[in-house]
């Protein structure tokens, strides 16, 4: 069991134990119905059936990646036998777009700009306490994208607190190293897929807003996805900046909407405010802007995902 410990000063420590978590459906729980664990990923139900009754997808949801969601939760430590069973889960996905459309149409309060009529692929998160070795390396042979996320559960006494930790993949032709970012897609990938104007402009915003996080020494690693160029907090989102349309992107950041109404920024006008991402979204046109001037609303989403305020 793993023991974290806060330091509170010199001379004071808290010390919190690991709680081990079962069954596994505490954990479902745990991730359906708390807000803001996984910020980029919309769940929509739990206990899918899929070919037969005993064989469940814990959560299917989506993301804002136009992706479809398969989360599999396990409360011991995951082998590489997890990789048969979500890609069986994968497949059935695959051959039954419909019933997860039809779970999206169900829903009251769902993410409104997921686009059935574009390319959905399939993305798969695996939940455990721990893996085996094993496991990150195999990852390499799998035709899908399977994030790896370590969950554990502390208590000081008083309160629970979550631990969340993305388990990188090594690369298979080369040694395994430390990484400040992860870089899924490069601006190749960028100017092939939208406008190559837009999408120099968009590489150059990126690599300034990164030079404007080392300067503020804030810790957040840079990960570029498909449609968005994201600076995370351990495994939650941050802000970043991502395209709403084949020439237009945005800034975003995850804030409370009272907190994005009540933030001025001159020059820029809220473009919209994305109720199940958390997160308000500023349309900008230059790579040339002056940061600065999000000053206020950088330090407010910092501090909303790190819980602590940015020096």
């Amino acid at each position: 069991m793993a023991n974290l410990i806060v330091v509170k000063s010199k001379s004071e420590i808290v010390l919190m134990n690991e709680i081990p978590v079962h069954p596994e459906v505490e954990i479902e729980k745990i991730i359906f119905e708390t807000e803001n664990l996984m910020p980029d990923i919309y769940p929509l139900k739990r206990q899918l059936s899929t070919y037969y009754a005993k064989e469940r997808i814990d959560v299917i949801g989506l993301d804002n990646e136009n992706n479809v969601v398969i989360i599999e939760i396990k409360d011991e430590m995951v082998n590489e036998s997890i990789l048969a069973q979500v890609m069986k889960y994968a497949l059935w996905v695959e051959q039954h777009p419909d019933a997860i459309k039809n779970i999206w149409y169900e829903q009251g309060r769902k993410p409104e700009d997921f686009d059935w009529e574009k390319e959905v692929n399939i993305r798969i998160v695996v939940v455990a306490p721990s893996f085996d070795i094993s496991v990150p390396r195999l990852l390499n042979k799998v035709g899908y994208r399977i994030d790896l996320v370590e969950f554990k559960k502390f208590n000081d006494g008083l309160q629970d607190y979550i631990f969340l930790n993305t388990i990188k993949t090594p690369d298979a032709n080369k040694p395994p190293k430390a990484v400040e970012t992860t870089r899924e897609y490069n601006k190749d990938h960028y100017t092939k897929l939208f406008n190559q104007d837009s999408a120099q402009k968009f590489w150059k915003l990126a690599n300034r807003l990164e030079e404007y996080i080392k300067k503020k020494g804030w810790n957040l690693t840079r990960s570029n996805t498909k449609r968005y160029i994201s600076f995370k907090y351990g495994f939650p989102v941050v802000f970043g900046l991502g395209f709403i349309g084949s020439k237009s992107f945005a800034l975003f950041f995850k804030v409370p909407k009272k907190v994005a109404n009540s933030i001025k920024i001159d020059g820029f006008e809220i473009y919209r405010y994305e109720d199940q991402w958390k997160q308000v979204l500023y349309k900008v046109e230059s790579a040339d802007i002056n940061i600065k001037v999000f000053d206020h609303i950088l330090e407010a989403s910092y501090s909303n995902i790190a819980g602590v305020s940015p020096s």
